[in-house]
């Protein structure tokens, strides 16, 4: 009968060492060392990091520090609050503020030269000057200028117009330098016509009448006048002296006249202006003041337009 093939051999090798062995020797579990723990080293690598950001934060604390010097040594006074005021005709009132003590001074420019008004030199927060030796109806450049005490300049520049002296009160009368008498009258069309509708133009006022040889032969140079300047400038009144509408309209229509014929016909306006010779032509400016009187005719278109170009 065969043995169990799961018998399992014995290996020589092993037989044979353990034969050799001493039965009575019994051996000892081998004692495992103890490692003692690693000694830590101090190094600075961990710490680079964090001394890194350390000096970049001190870094950027002293950047952010002298640029507020900077800045601070940079800045200029604001001027704020401007105002003029009690403005007579030669002198004015300056009154302003600057956020900062500063000192100021104001320069006055006409259209001919420039003045500089030097204040105290006190640094003050409020500031006023008053602006003297000026022209009446005259217009001012006016710059403001303030300066802190680190020197820095800030300036404001305002306008100033001072008012016109009072015209002088002017007599209504006849003569050169009164005010010529306003007057309403008929033209030859029965438009009623008045000097004073006028103001702001030149005004000829030509007295006349149709027997007068002197008065036809100055129409034409009154006519070519009336004709060359523009009705913007001057206007052109011819005022009869007190004959019947029927004559008059014939001799209009005989020289072919189109400048504005007033009929007088009562001479109350002759009277009033005191005409003693006929022709006799009043030179009215703008403002309504007898410039030139011309008694007699005139010689030539030249003579008339000398005259107007003299008002």
């Amino acid at each position: 009968m065969l043995e169990n093939d799961s018998i399992e051999q014995s290996d020589p090798q092993e037989a044979k060492h353990n034969a050799d062995e001493p039965e009575d020797i019994v051996k000892k579990p081998r004692k495992r060392r103890r490692r003692l723990p690693a000694k830590k080293q101090v190094t600075l690598a961990g710490w680079w990091p964090k001394i890194a950001i350390a000096a970049i934060i001190l870094c950027l604390v002293l950047a952010g520090f002298s640029i507020f010097m900077v800045n601070r040594d940079k800045t200029v006074p604001v001027i704020q609050n401007v105002s003029i005021s009690d403005i007579a005709q030669t002198s004015a009132l300056i009154n302003w503020q600057t956020n900062e003590p500063a000192a100021s001074e104001v320069t006055i420019c006409s259209s001919n030269n420039c003045t500089s008004l030097k204040l105290d030199e006190s640094l003050v927060t409020n500031h006023s000057a008053t602006v003297t030796d000026i022209e009446p109806g005259t217009r001012y450049q006016l710059t403001v200028v303030a300066r802190n005490k680190q020197g820095k300049e800030a300036s404001f520049a305002l306008e100033l117009v001072t008012p016109h002296k009072p015209a002088a009160a002017v007599e209504i009368g006849p003569e050169i330098g009164e005010r010529a008498p306003d007057f309403t009258l008929p033209t030859i069309d029965g438009k009623a016509t008045s000097l004073s509708q006028f103001r702001g133009k030149i005004v000829m006022v030509n007295f006349w009448e149709t027997t007068c040889s002197a008065c036809a032969g100055e129409m034409p140079d009154i006519q070519a006048i009336f004709d060359t300047w523009s009705s913007d400038n001057l206007e052109i009144l011819a005022v009869n002296h007190g004959e019947r509408e029927a004559f008059v309209q014939s001799f209009i229509d005989s020289k072919g006249l189109t400048f504005p014929v007033l009929v007088d016909s009562d001479q109350a306006i002759s009277n009033v202006y005191q005409v003693s010779t006929i022709p006799t032509t009043f030179f009215i400016d703008a403002d309504g003041i007898i410039k030139r009187i011309k008694s007699g005719r005139f010689t030539s278109q030249f003579e008339i337009e000398t005259i107007l170009k003299s008002l």
